[in-house]
């Protein structure tokens, strides 16, 4: 297959970007994938550029450069994220405004500099890559949750308001999949012991499942059928997790999510 669609990626250094950045690739599209610190520009026959979400003028930069070299920017799939452990307690503010800024005010950044683009084609689509705890929550794991939470309203409003240009927006909730968001991790920098042993184990749980969490090729494929289906869902939930976690989290009565929690967490 070929298409003449071109497709730009962030955070395609690794994880679920680079395996979709590679596969949309190999499926004849043009395919730019972006990093903070690219080591060269052709990548497994897509092209690398180098972006910084948190900074406007680097997506301007970035966007900018899609559209003279191709001509045109068709989709764009905001998957660059960060992920941080520690009680909510433990959190500063600096910390919690640091995830935000990558996971959510990035997308915002990335969203607002090619809205203008597709706007005045009359064209285009936004795929936001959230996860499935963006509507089902997990301890110690409060404000990437709460970052995905926010892209999930963010995407449902923007996909209401960017219809009337026939731009279509979805967003993906993967669940596990083989990434280095876990590897890259921070921990909260203030330490409180009343939290242990809870917290060790919370983390040791995610630490265990991102060891063992297959290839992101499915994440991929998903990515593709929204890019060539004619009236894309909103959400896409992609693995068993993802698709079982949220339904449960909203009808199960809290008493028995706690008492699961308290299960999971071994206290």
């Amino acid at each position: 297959m070929t298409s003449s669609k071109t497709i730009l990626i962030t955070g395609a250094s690794s994880g679920i970007g680079r395996s979709t950045a590679v596969y949309l690739a190999q499926q004849g599209y043009t395919v730019f994938g972006t990093s903070r610190s690219p080591t060269s520009e052709n990548a497994d026959g897509f092209t690398m550029l180098r972006l910084d979400v948190t900074d406007e003028s680097s997506a301007q930069q970035c966007v900018t450069s899609v559209i003279e070299r191709a001509g045109s920017l068709d989709v764009l799939v905001n998957n660059a994220g960060v992920d941080l452990a520690g009680a909510i307690e433990e959190t500063t503010l600096e910390e919690a405004r640091w995830i935000f800024e990558t996971n959510f005010f990035g997308v915002v950044s990335m969203t607002r500099t090619a809205l203008p683009h597709m706007r005045q084609r009359r064209s285009g689509q936004i795929i936001n890559i959230s996860s499935g705890l963006g509507r089902a929550a997990w301890p110690f794991e409060a404000f990437y949750c709460a970052s995905k939470f926010a892209l999930e309203a963010y995407t449902e409003s923007l996909r209401y308001e960017t219809v009337l240009f026939n731009i279509k927006v979805s967003s993906v909730q993967p669940s596990f999949y083989r990434s280095n968001i876990i590897s890259t991790q921070r921990y909260t920098a203030p330490v409180i012991e009343d939290y242990e042993p809870a917290r060790g184990r919370a983390i040791q749980l995610l630490q265990k499942w991102a060891q063992e969490a297959p290839d992101p090729l499915p994440v991929a494929k998903t990515v593709r059928r929204i890019i060539e289906s004619r009236s894309p869902r909103l959400r896409y939930a992609v693995g068993l997790e993802a698709m079982l976690a949220p339904p449960l989290a909203h009808l199960l009565p809290d008493r028995v999510l706690i008492w699961i929690g308290r299960k999971l967490l071994g206290v």
